[in-house]
């Protein structure tokens, strides 16, 4: 039971990283982003393609932070520099990374239970 809550908090805490990063370009900067659609699974794509070569998780995890910025840095060129409504530079965004999230993950790509993520490496440390 107690692992049933731990994995359930797991799953929430990562859709709350999610939900707040929405948050932020929904009602902080008013500026409906809709390229995070795109960004997250491209973060979680670098992380899962990483973590199958062996990198260490913390580095991982660094790695899908910054190609998730340089997914917004995308989004914000388009929009600042190529006078791109923000919506639409959001939607132009969010579909080219569509395609570059399924060239990274080449195929159908699964972490073996094996690998240790930055969850499981935490308690080594």
């Amino acid at each position: 039971m107690l692992d049933l809550i731990i994995s359930t908090l797991t799953q929430g805490f990562i859709y709350a990283m999610l939900s707040f990063g929405i948050y932020i370009t929904y009602k902080i900067l008013d500026f409906p982003d809709l390229s995070v659609d795109g960004s997250f699974p491209l973060g979680a794509a670098v992380t899962a393609v990483l973590l199958v070569k062996g990198v260490n998780p913390y580095l991982t995890l660094l790695a899908a932070v910054a190609v998730g910025a340089v997914a917004g840095f995308v989004t914000g060129f388009i929009h600042v520099r190529l006078k791109v409504r923000d919506l639409l530079a959001g939607i132009i965004t969010m579909t080219a990374l569509f395609s570059v999230n399924l060239q990274i993950a080449g195929s159908n790509l699964s972490v073996a239970r094996t690998t240790d993520t930055v969850f499981t490496a935490a308690p080594t440390m």
